[in-house]
């Protein structure tokens, strides 16, 4: 009985704007091969002690796809999760329209979302080492973590870059590494490239871009 209102279900949602989400898209902002680099990431940090942090995690889809990699590779650390779960903050996106000449109307993404349906998309799959904060990363309190082995910054605008960098890197293990993503030139979130590049240069440290926009920091 179940298997034939499901049936009926999908058939019905197939006709409507509903079938987006009924039927499988790919729904990462990452290609592939940038999925597996930061599996591979996963795999080469996690002897290190400290714990692997996302900024950025707007739905959920990497943070799953990680975490299950995490399970079936027998990695078991806490994973924390900061985003504001509301899309970029309006101080972050005048800085890009006033400091960067872009456009305003560009940075209206991200903004259908809730803390809760991250939770629950989380709970869902199964996954409990995951605990998220809802927060503007310019005005987190970084002092309530601890020492970190891996971390995602995926925040795509210069401010909130620059920040997560500062703070991250003091609190990354010795051997850590950090992923910039969005790390191009002459494009809409090219703030995250910008922020990247000056702190590189502001410690001396190598610049490495790869798979077209992730950009790496090794400690």
């Amino acid at each position: 009985m179940f298997a034939s209102f499901l049936k009926l279900f999908k058939e019905l949602a197939f006709y409507t704007p509903l079938n987006y989400y009924v039927f499988y898209t790919y729904r990462y902002n990452f290609t592939p091969a940038q999925l597996s680099f930061l599996c591979s990431c996963l795999d080469q940090t996690k002897t290190l002690s400290g714990s692997i942090l996302e900024i950025g995690c707007a739905g959920g889809h990497t943070t799953v796809f990680l975490n299950k990699h995490m399970e079936f590779s027998g990695i078991e650390k806490p994973y924390i999760c900061i985003d504001t779960f509301s899309g970029f903050t309006e101080f972050d996106i005048n800085h890009e329209v006033f400091n960067r000449a872009k456009d305003k109307n560009r940075y209206t993404g991200f903004r259908v979302n809730k803390k809760k349906w991250f939770d629950y998309t989380i709970q869902q799959n199964g996954i409990s080492r995951v605990k998220s904060y809802q927060a503007d990363i310019n005005q987190f309190d970084f002092n309530s973590l601890t020492n970190i082995s891996f971390c995602i910054i995926d925040v795509d605008l210069y401010l909130p870059v620059k920040t997560a960098l500062e703070k991250v890197y003091s609190l990354l293990d010795e051997g850590g590494i950090i992923v910039v993503d969005d790390c191009k030139p002459n494009q809409i979130f090219d703030g995250a490239y910008q922020a990247y590049c000056e702190f590189l240069s502001n410690r001396k440290l190598e610049k490495k871009i790869i798979l077209d926009k992730l950009g790496i920091i090794s400690k």
